[in-house]
């Protein structure tokens, strides 16, 4: 008999680490060998059915492929070492492609952690398709060691495997490997810099804001711009650097007007208290032009860097502006508004004025921003019941919702309480399709 692979007897010599104990080491592998032999055929029989649907291409038939990778899911771990197999193609072209890709989104769904030696084992082997495939996994293995081998292969990879790596570490989201990404910010391959940002934004790497600082200083590629503003939002807090390496970003064009009010809002947490290059620029978004997303933005973070000045001003202008016969019923005023009162605790102007943007909206979005906007001030006022009647007609997704609360420390909060979530479960049932 032939002796099994190691990827293969890798399973098995987990179901049998209880037993070392009472049996000689030496022993070990043998009876992992004969009970993999003995077991295969029946893993081949019920994997067999699936292989052919496998062996499409995922884009192009994804509804049915994520039902047949659930259902091979469902088969357990007696399949992963055939899947491991079918990572390594014995032969090249599409359909081998696919096959492999599929089998590893079904080896994501089965605690790649239980097989790290084996994903280690193909990283380290011949086939280009089974060290991509298993770079991947270990991108998903809840263990630690997983992260330290991906920082490995970032010295020995190059091109866009180096990209595969890049993405497995920023779902690791393990800032073991921050020092060799940022040195990567220096390569003339833009797509390379890009994943190593979108690494270190995951791992919150604040120790190399530094070489970052220095990257971004340098970089022409405009498109890479809101990257940067993302990693510093993620790692930096209270830095005067990373501040004023931004605060260039809003000069001219070279951010779009909402990757321009993301870096504004950034800039609460990135800049120090006080900090007045960053207030004084913010103060000059407001006298640019008259009420906007942005104006606004730059008005709650200068509030939150200790000065009340734009709020105020921005409010006086909003209110001139509704003063005038033509201008109040303009919806967007009274959502710039509201927003100002919600920043400064005024709940139930807030309120008042969503509820006039919902009564002169001119669309869904100002629709969805108002009732949104209201069920925040109900939950941060403590009327619940009036919080969950606004849930149903204001259009949001259960998912929606929740996802606020991810923006929203107090709403989070409100999200959990027992009548709150009574009503998401009955608003999930009305919006599942029948």
């Amino acid at each position: 008999m032939p002796a099994a692979s190691p990827i293969r007897l890798l399973p098995m010599l987990a179901l049998l680490g209880a037993a070392s104990a009472q049996v000689p080491l030496a022993e070990v592998a043998e009876l992992a060998t004969a009970r993999a032999e003995r077991s295969r055929p029946a893993q081949q029989k019920a994997l067999e059915p699936y292989l052919p649907d496998l062996a499409l291409s995922y884009e192009d038939n994804r509804r049915v492929l994520d039902q047949k990778i659930a259902a091979v899911t469902a088969l357990g771990d007696s399949v992963v070492p055939l899947l491991l197999e079918k990572l390594q193609p014995a032969a090249g072209g599409d359909a081998a492609r696919n096959l492999a890709g599929n089998c590893r989104r079904v080896l994501e769904n089965l605690d790649p952690a239980s097989f790290l030696d084996a994903l280690i084992e193909l990283t380290n082997g011949a086939s280009a398709t089974a060290r991509t495939e298993a770079i991947r996994l270990l991108g998903v293995a809840a263990a630690p060691q997983a992260a330290t081998v991906l920082a490995g292969l970032l010295d020995v990879v190059a091109g866009d495997e180096k990209r595969v790596v890049l993405r497995a570490l920023q779902r690791q989201k393990s800032p073991v490997a921050a020092i060799k990404a940022a040195g990567l910010l220096g390569s003339a391959d833009r797509s390379i810099r890009e994943d190593a940002l979108g690494y270190l934004t995951a791992a919150r790497a604040t120790g190399v804001a530094p070489t970052v600082i220095d990257a971004l200083a340098v970089e022409r590629e405009a498109k890479l711009l809101p990257a940067y503003v993302a990693y510093f939002a993620a790692a930096t807090t209270d830095s005067e650097s990373a501040a004023m390496a931004l605060l260039p970003l809003l000069d001219g064009e070279r951010l779009d007007w909402q990757d321009g009010r993301r870096l504004v809002a950034a800039l609460a947490t990135v800049a120090p208290m006080d900090h007045a290059p960053t207030t004084k620029r913010l103060a000059a978004l407001l006298d640019d032009s008259e009420p906007s997303s942005l104006s606004v933005q730059a008005a709650v973070t200068m509030r939150a860097l200790g000065d009340k000045t734009g709020i105020i001003k921005l409010k006086r202008a909003i209110d001139e502006l509704l003063r005038k016969p033509r201008r109040r019923q303009e919806a967007t005023l009274y959502d710039y508004r509201a927003s100002l009162n919600y920043a400064i605790g005024e709940y139930a102007d807030a309120y008042a004025d969503y509820e006039k943007a919902l009564e002169f909206q001119d669309g869904m979005s100002m629709t969805r921003r108002a009732y949104t906007g209201m069920i925040k001030c109900e939950a941060q006022r403590k009327r619940i019941a009036n919080m969950i009647k606004l849930l149903e007609p204001s259009g949001l997704t259960v998912g929606e919702i929740e996802a606020l609360g991810a923006e929203d420390a107090d709403f989070a909060e409100t999200l959990k309480q027992d009548k709150v979530r009574q009503a998401l479960v009955g608003l999930a049932k009305k919006q599942t399709p029948r």
